[in-house]
């Protein structure tokens, strides 16, 4: 009779374990995704990953096959390979030996997750925790926006650009997710849930940031998503399109003139072209001098560069008479070529051939689920992108999740 009437109770726990083991893939990738802008959860979280990568390592003393690891595996080493090369005779080896091994948390993490959504992954749950995610971040910026503070009381950065809970980075994270974002809209909506209106604010959003690197990876994501819409064959009816576009080109245009820090920034961007250096200088945000110590960086250490994150340290010996500090170069480009040399920018161009090539094998047989997180995770490495540091913790970690993501749903759709 005991035996009996525990059996149903032991069952249920059985299988809330089972469904418990599940889920968790698709949780972690959310709780991952919104920690980004929780302080430094994300380096935390992605650490505990990596702990339990390595258990499991220890326990399987194998590659998984079939999940995406091994062509994660690729991706990572055309990043970290060059990393390890700068580590040989960098300026400060200390540092850059630091950086290169706090990569190998990316691989143990990508090691255990990978494998986990081979086996119990769901698409549409994981996009749409993704889309959970940025709709939170939207609203939150929506309503610093409106009331001058978001919902934890942080006021806009300066006093006018949009930055919700994560800063002045939102909207460049906003820009690089876009993709997902888009797809999100697409597969959630129906006639009756016409979610494509949530367009106009995303975008709103993105602009009011005032990141002009922002809205350069925005367009791209406009443009790289038209191309993977017109793959999938489906064609916009130009007579609804257009009024919508229209809307969307009026509703910027009154947000710009009615916004005279934007306006600003957008006009700025003629003195690149001036020919004067002071102009161009004031058009980059004081970015030359940045570049200019790269080159020379680069031109006397163009095998490996001078150290991965050495750039700081190393500024004053290259400045030729620029006494600002400066922390990082504020061009991927730039940043590869000066700490990583030749090494590290032919890694970075076959990182990108190696992305690009998966998402175009998958378009042309027919398989669209993955397409978008690839195309984030191009945007998320894009060369010119001037904001951040690519080899900082933040755009790192950023730049491996989408990259586990977008290798382990490719790998499942094409079992599918």
């Amino acid at each position: 009779m005991t035996d009996q009437a525990h059996s149903p109770n032991m069952h249920g726990r059985e299988t809330l374990g089972a469904r418990m083991v599940e889920f968790w893939p698709v949780a972690a990738a959310t709780l991952l995704l919104l920690f980004f802008s929780v302080g430094e959860w994300f380096r935390f979280f992605f650490g505990l990953l990596a702990l339990g990568g390595l258990i499991l390592w220890l326990r399987r003393r194998t590659l998984p096959r079939g999940s995406g690891f091994l062509i994660f595996l690729a991706a990572f080493a055309c990043l970290w390979l060059p990393l390890l090369s700068s580590v040989l005779d960098a300026e400060s080896q200390r540092v850059a030996a630091t950086t290169t091994a706090r990569y190998l948390m990316y691989l143990l993490a990508g090691y255990l997750w990978i494998d986990a959504y081979g086996r119990f992954g769901k698409e549409r749950a994981l996009l749409g925790g993704a889309f959970a995610v940025l709709l939170f971040w939207s609203a939150d910026a929506l309503f610093q926006l409106v009331t001058g503070v978001n919902f934890f009381g942080e006021e806009a950065y300066g006093g006018q650009r949009l930055s919700g809970m994560m800063g002045p980075r939102l909207t460049v994270v906003l820009a690089i997710m876009a993709p997902v974002f888009y797809h999100a809209l697409l597969r959630f909506s129906a006639p009756r849930r016409p979610l494509w209106l949530l367009l106009f604010p995303y975008l709103l959003v993105v602009l009011y940031g005032g990141s002009r690197i922002a809205w350069l990876l925005l367009g791209l994501s406009l443009v790289l998503y038209a191309a993977l819409l017109w793959a999938m064959k489906l064609r916009i009816d130009l007579r609804k399109a257009l009024p919508l576009l229209v809307l969307a080109l009026v509703a910027g245009f009154v947000a710009v003139s009615q916004t005279e820090w934007i306006e600003r920034r957008i006009t700025v961007v003629g003195g690149i072209f001036s020919g004067d250096y002071e102009q161009a200088n004031a058009a980059v945000n004081n970015r030359l001098p940045h570049w200019q110590a790269a080159v020379r960086m680069y031109r006397e250490n163009p095998i490996n560069g001078i150290g991965v994150k050495n750039y700081k340290s190393s500024y004053a010996d290259y400045a030729e008479g620029d006494t600002t500090p400066r922390g990082q170069p504020h061009l991927f480009l730039l940043e590869v070529a000066a700490e990583t040399g030749s090494l590290g920018l032919l890694g970075l161009a076959l990182f990108g051939a190696l992305v690009l090539t998966v998402i175009v094998q998958l378009v042309r047989s027919g398989r669209y689920e993955a397409a978008p997180w690839g195309i984030a995770l191009l945007l998320a490495a894009f060369p010119l992108n001037a904001t951040l540091s690519l080899y900082s913790h933040f755009m790192s970690a950023l730049v491996m999740y989408l990259a586990m993501v977008f290798f382990a749903v490719a790998a499942r759709e094409c079992k599918a």
